[in-house]
């Protein structure tokens, strides 16, 4: 699949907001190409633009509550609490 890697940041102060992004997520991107990290933020493999990812969460975010998506171009990553297998599979 021709994509790239995102981070997507979601969070509110009444529920868990991530939850509710990361079940959208999987059906924008399928399951293989989701990873959670942390309470509030995810990294996903897509060939959807931030833009295009962001409009399709919307539908699950309310007033008040936030969603950050973004594009690497460049990243590392460090730590045996990542799956280093997906990361390396996707540019890195």
């Amino acid at each position: 699949m021709t994509g790239s890697l995102k981070c997507v940041v979601a969070w509110s102060n009444e529920r868990h907001l991530c939850d509710l992004v990361g079940d959208v997520l999987r059906d924008i991107a399928g399951v293989d190409e989701v990873r959670r990290l942390g309470d509030e933020a995810f990294a996903v493999w897509t060939a959807e633009t931030p833009e295009a990812l962001r409009d399709r969460l919307r539908v699950v975010v309310r007033e008040g509550e936030g969603l950050l998506v973004v594009d690497f171009e460049v990243w590392s990553g460090h730590g045996g609490a990542l799956d280093t297998e997906w990361l390396l599979r996707r540019g890195h």
